[in-house]
């Protein structure tokens, strides 16, 4: 046998180890964002929502599955993004799809909002 087969057949075995490494690391990425994203099957969205100096009205839209209890939050943030507001709502087991309407107070004028870590339970 020569060296440059040796040599071949040495690149082969490590390419195989390498692509072994890299479809390991993937499939844990994907768990990973698979988890972060919240709860598989709801999918939470804010239609519209309107600003005061103190409070902001939301109309939201929960889709999820008919047997499962959801539980979300409602955030406010302001211009440094920093939270001006949260409450929690609940969906609750035997509906899919919720649209509401929600008064949330704020500790000042708030620039955006909404639905967010949608948890089953």
């Amino acid at each position: 046998m020569s060296t440059s087969s040796i040599a071949r057949k040495g690149n082969k075995v490590a390419y195989a180890v390498i692509g072994v490494f890299v479809a390991i690391c993937a499939a844990g990425w994907a768990i990973i964002v698979g988890y972060s994203e919240g709860r598989p099957g709801v999918t939470p969205e804010v239609i519209s929502f309107q600003l005061a100096d103190r409070s902001a009205r939301v109309h939201y839209q929960i889709s999820k599955p008919k047997g499962e209890n959801v539980r979300c939050a409602i955030v406010a943030y302001g211009t440094d993004h920093g939270e001006l507001g949260r409450t929690e709502i609940t969906v609750p087991a035997g509906t899919g799809s919720v649209e509401r309407h929600q008064e949330l107070p704020t500790s000042a004028r708030a620039t955006s909002v909404t639905v967010t870590d949608c948890r089953a339970g």
